[in-house]
């Protein structure tokens, strides 16, 4: 199996993070590819990492996801990870979340799942509140977003992600996730999220993120909406100021 990691400037807080992550679930350094996006990066990762496999993309998080996909063969399967994980979490039930201590069950059922059922994307619940989480049914494979920090992919390659300008000076990657769930969602009618298992992540504010603003949020919000009107509802207004977007109610809601 392997696993994937984009990073940018960041060697030191994934070796804390996900990289300890990965060796603590028994991973050898040769299933893991770390993409970054300078030739400094390449450099640096690779004396951090010398048994790691460092590719070298292009910069931007859309060119350098396309660029991943483009990486991998048809069908190959990998699980793509932020490099800011801490740990997994189960939710046990309405109180009580447990960390997850070993995760390759999980993957093994989780590919076996997307198989039989021709998924090509799964993830895990975006919220770490287990009543929230056991509040819903254990799997969907509805339209649901699906987040990085810990997603399974069977590469697609008809999944391509649109880089959206604001102006001819800046773009915005505020709604990645939500286009990627929707075009894997569109391409294969339907998409897997695991409802009972979270990520537990640090969420880095990193130099890919560091031009975000509220108002080109909500510009890039609007211009999903025009891009994707048959699975898009609504804008939704958050209390920080930040957009997010409502997903229509697509495709049958659970396995069993």
């Amino acid at each position: 199996m392997k696993f994937v990691i984009k990073s940018m400037d960041r060697v030191e807080g994934l070796k804390k993070m996900t990289y300890s992550f990965l060796k603590l679930h028994g991973v050898i350094d040769d299933d893991i590819y770390i993409f970054v996006s300078t030739k400094k990066d390449f450099d640096n990762y690779w004396k951090a990492f010398p048994n790691c496999i460092i590719v070298l993309g292009p910069r931007g998080i859309v060119p350098i996801d396309n660029f991943i996909v483009d990486y991998f063969i048809e069908g190959e399967k990998y699980i793509y990870l932020n490099d800011d994980i801490k740990r997994l979490y189960f939710a046990e039930d309405k109180k009580k979340l447990r960390v997850v201590d070993d995760f390759k069950p999980l993957i093994e059922k989780t590919f076996k799942m997307m198989e039989e059922h021709s998924i090509s994307y799964a993830g895990l619940n975006p919220v770490d509140n287990p009543y929230f989480m056991r509040n819903q049914a254990e799997f969907k494979y509805g339209l649901s977003i699906i987040t990085d920090p810990f997603s399974f992919v069977i590469n697609n390659k008809n999944i391509k992600l649109t880089q959206f300008y604001i102006d001819e000076n800046y773009n915005d990657n505020s709604f990645s996730d939500y286009e990627k769930s929707i075009l894997h969602f569109i391409d294969k009618k339907k998409i897997l999220r695991l409802n009972w298992y979270s990520a537990d992540v640090l969420y880095f504010n990193g130099a890919e993120t560091s031009n975000r603003t509220k108002e080109n949020c909500g510009l890039t919000a609007e211009l999903m909406i025009k891009k994707y009107p048959e699975y898009i509802t609504s804008i939704k207004h958050n209390k920080n100021g930040f957009k997010s977007l409502r997903l229509k109610r697509l495709g049958p809601p659970v396995f069993f």
